[in-house]
């Protein structure tokens, strides 16, 4: 028995070469982390509401997504420990708010793009 193999040549090297090239250079591998970590519905609800506000409490998270306090920390963290957010302590309070205003314009180009797409 033979293996099938790909008979496709490479059209055009040079893009070819100079596209692995970027490839090979670009943190994929974070990028793709970061994803992830947006890429379940309760955190990109999290993500969507802290980029209409400053900040948020983890407390009215949870009451805005209607999770437990336990619940809405758990996603938090994750959320956190990817980059996608920061937080303050003031007192016994943790306040969240997104890393910077590229997170922003991401959730906000994706909802854009799935609107359009409706």
């Amino acid at each position: 028995m033979t293996a099938d193999t790909c008979d496709i040549v490479c059209v055009n090297e040079d893009k070819v070469q100079t596209v692995k090239s970027e490839l090979a250079r670009l943190p994929m591998s974070k990028v793709t982390t970061f994803l992830k970590a947006i890429a379940d519905e309760n955190r990109s609800k999290i993500v969507s509401a802290l980029s209409t506000t400053e900040e948020l409490c983890v407390c009215d998270i949870a009451c805005i997504l209607e999770l437990s306090i336990a619940n809405a920390s758990r996603h938090l963290r994750i959320l956190y420990k990817q980059g996608v957010l920061k937080s303050r302590r003031e007192g016994k309070m943790v306040y969240y708010s997104l890393d910077d205003d590229h997170v922003k314009q991401i959730i906000l180009m994706t909802i854009a793009h799935m609107e359009e797409s409706l």
